[in-house]
This record gives C-alpha cells, structure tokens and sequence, in this order.
C-alpha cells in the first residue's frame, strides 16, 4: 500500500508540473464547464450532482439525495426519512483531450430517520432511530470523455466517517419490557472509492 501512496504522489507532482503545457486549445474546448448526472463515493455523498469547473483547474461539485416513506399496514406504521448532502472541491493535475486527473476533498452530510408506531402494544408510543452522519475524504479522480458529451469519473482516497446516532433500545426488569434510548458515535476510518456518470453542456 504504501509503494502506491509514493508512485500516486509521484504521479501526480509530474502531472502538475506538466499541466499547463497539455493544455490548449483544443482541448478547452473538449471541457464544457458544467456537469449533471449520478454520481456515490464515500468523499462527498451519493445522488443526483452538479458539478461546475472553472477556467483555473477548479471544479466545484454537489450532490443530494432525498427519499421518504409511510407504509401503514393493520399493526403497525413505518416511517422513513433519508438525507443526504455532500460537496466537494477538485483541482486538475493532469488534462488531456479527453482525459483529467485531479485531486479531490470533500464531505457529506448522511441522515436517517425510522420510526416504527406498533398498534397493538402499550404504551403505543413511536420508536424512532435517528442516524447522523458526517463524511469528510481526501483522494485522487480521473474522468473520462466516453462519448460526445458523456463522462465518467472513477475515485479512490481515504476517507473518515463519524456518527451521533440515537437509537431506541429495550431493557428488561422483573420480566417487563421498557423502552430507552441509547446516544452511540461510532467511527470508522479506510479507504474509499466514487465513481459517476454525467452529462457535459
């Protein structure tokens, strides 16, 4: 792992020097400056994104994702809120005509929410797991022009990912069930990926 950390750092300082000579005017006019499509990674988030590059090598990047749920059934009703919003910051290393190398940092916001209401026990009170996460990552990216105005990128880094989670829990005392809630933050760190597909206009 670490023999890829130094060729990839490696890589990407002669990628810099480089850059502004692999760069003319044929190929600006190959990178249109803005960009929508789907896009995941474990850096900046998941859904649908909009990303605008600028003139000097920077590019910004958004992606959001929402979705809500009430299933009701005879016994008992689901809700589920799901949210999620990332950007990110990117910095070409590298562009050819079809090709960009860059860098990236980036971060999400990652929530949930279930909550489950049981008609047939008391009290008839609704459990609700609420998950909070935060995403912040660090890696490289290369996007490539497949076809016309079609792209697709592909990214690899590390990433972190810490949580502030309230979940509902059950304690049992002389044969009785009591509901109680539970604070938890886990955090995990390691190495991530991203990949997407956008359209250029």
């Amino acid at each position: 792992m670490k023999k890829i950390l130094v060729f990839i750092c490696l890589f990407a300082t002669i990628s810099f020097a480089q850059a502004q000579g692999n760069v003319n005017a044929d190929d600006e006019s190959q990178w249109l400056q803005n960009r929508i499509g789907l896009y995941g990674s474990f850096f900046s988030g998941y859904g649908l994104s909009y990303q605008y590059q600028f003139a000097n090598g920077l590019s910004v990047r958004s992606q959001l994702f929402a979705y809500g749920s009430d299933d009701d059934s005879r016994n008992y009703n689901t809700n589920e809120i799901q949210l999620t919003y990332g950007i990110d910051l990117q910095y070409n290393l590298n562009r050819t005509k079809n090709t960009r190398f860059y860098a990236l940092a980036g971060s999400f916001i990652d929530y949930s929410e279930d909550g489950n209401y049981y008609y047939s026990t008391s009290p008839n009170d609704k459990d609700f797991d609420i998950e909070r996460y935060i995403n912040v990552g660090i890696g490289f990216g290369i996007e490539v022009m497949a076809w016309r105005n079609i792209s697709i990128v592909v990214e690899g880094g590390y990433y972190g990912r810490f949580g502030n989670n309230t979940v509902t829990d059950y304690d049992y005392v002389d044969g009785r069930s009591y509901r109680i809630k539970v604070n938890e933050t886990p955090r995990s760190f390691g190495f991530g990926v991203g990949s997407g597909i956008f359209y250029a206009f």
